[in-house]
């Protein structure tokens, strides 16, 4: 494994608040709870962004407070650390009100601070709405704008706006190295998806001059790989935020090619723009691009079939803590057989290991696309 390919997949993996990069480490910490908190804003107010994550990590203390199949994991693994003590050196807890499990997890975390339940901390709620009503698009700007000028104070810093417009140009020049990874799914893909969302998911845990810097390199040295002749697979449904998945999936002998959500596909979205005034540009970027159980059905429809124009099969994941995506799923199953695309769906936490019958329904699926590869899908 070269050693950008090495450092890309050590900061998407490392689940604790210390990695940074090079440029980086001494920055005090903002952990937030899904990558729609603006890193453009919490990097110009002088922190780092540590975005969380789920795992096959055991969360027995929010097991006691949080209810069964309400709270996707990476929320239990947030409030897990919380109660633990592992956030309580950082600067501040953000949580995005872009779906009802975080504003919930949000009301939690108040409230257990409150009654001295755990360690004191900053816990922030970052109210971005996702509607097209005529006043929406200033009080996101408004509620952005609020967020940078807490974040500044409590990174004990002076920020401006200039700062911030430097953060944005340098998270944009991240981007454009991460979409040279994307390229390298499309058509007859180069890499395996297991391998490549970490380096594409490392982009909210590095700086982002590290991140271009690493992500270039690691596309020059991939883009000479040998093309992967296997069944496409897209992983469609509730955005994932780990490997778990893809890796099952292609011990199958196929290789997931797109996944909807800001970890995978999703990840580099659109441009933040440089004109205007920056605080609009940044909370229009986020609410046009985010993905999540508030994002419009339109919208999230118009991803999957997007997405699904160059693949043989797609593998729907429906854990039991959605309560979105499954309502989108009868229009899905009925273009996905409009267009001859066979599917199967899984209903269990996407970060821990499948059982043998989710193991024997993928075998089945794969079995059933191989004929197709090569197939065009318009």
């Amino acid at each position: 494994m070269s050693s950008a390919i090495a450092a890309l997949t050590d900061a998407f993996e490392d689940p604790s608040t210390r990695h940074g990069g090079t440029t980086d480490h001494a920055r005090p910490v903002a952990v937030s709870s899904w990558p729609t908190v603006p890193i453009e804003i919490v990097r110009a107010a002088g922190l780092r962004p540590v975005v969380m994550r789920g795992s096959a990590a055991s969360t027995p203390l929010a097991d006691e407070r949080l209810e069964v199949d309400v709270f996707p994991n990476r929320l239990r693994q947030l409030v897990e650390a919380s109660l633990a003590g592992r956030n309580r050196h950082a600067a501040c807890v953000v949580l995005p009100r872009t779906s009802d499990p975080d504003y919930k997890a949000f009301l939690y975390l108040r409230e257990l601070i409150r009654r001295k339940v755990m360690p004191h901390q900053r816990v922030l709620l970052f109210d971005l709405l996702q509607s097209n009503g005529p006043d929406v698009r200033a009080y996101d700007a408004a509620r952005t704008r609020d967020l940078f000028e807490t974040l500044v104070t409590l990174g004990h810093r002076s920020a401006s706006v200039d700062d911030l417009r430097d953060a944005i140009a340098r998270a944009n020049l991240a981007r454009a190295a991460m979409r040279r990874l994307l390229a390298l799914r499309r058509g007859v893909p180069r890499v395996s998806g297991a391998e490549v969302l970490p380096l594409l998911g490392a982009f909210w845990r590095l700086a982002p001059d590290d991140y271009a810097a690493f992500a270039n390199e690691a596309a020059d040295l991939l883009a000479q790989r040998t093309p992967l002749d296997t069944p496409r697979v897209l992983l469609a449904g509730a955005p994932v935020d780990g490997t778990a998945l893809h890796a099952a999936i292609e011990s199958h002998g196929a290789v997931v090619v797109a996944e909807p959500g800001p970890w995978g596909s999703d990840a580099p979205g659109e441009d933040v723009s440089l004109d205007g005034d920056p605080f609009t540009a940044v909370a229009e970027r986020y609410r046009r691009n985010a993905i999540g159980q508030r994002t419009p059905t339109v919208a999230v429809q118009q991803r999957m079939r997007h997405l699904a124009d160059d693949v043989e099969a797609v593998v729907v994941s429906l854990p039991p803590d959605d309560t979105a995506f499954g309502w989108d799923y009868p229009a899905l199953r009925a273009w996905l057989e409009a267009k001859q695309l066979p599917h199967a769906c899984l209903y269990h936490d996407p970060a821990v290991p499948l059982g043998a019958a989710d193991h024997e329904r993928l075998a089945t699926l794969i079995a059933a696309a191989r004929p197709r590869v090569g197939a065009p899908h318009g």
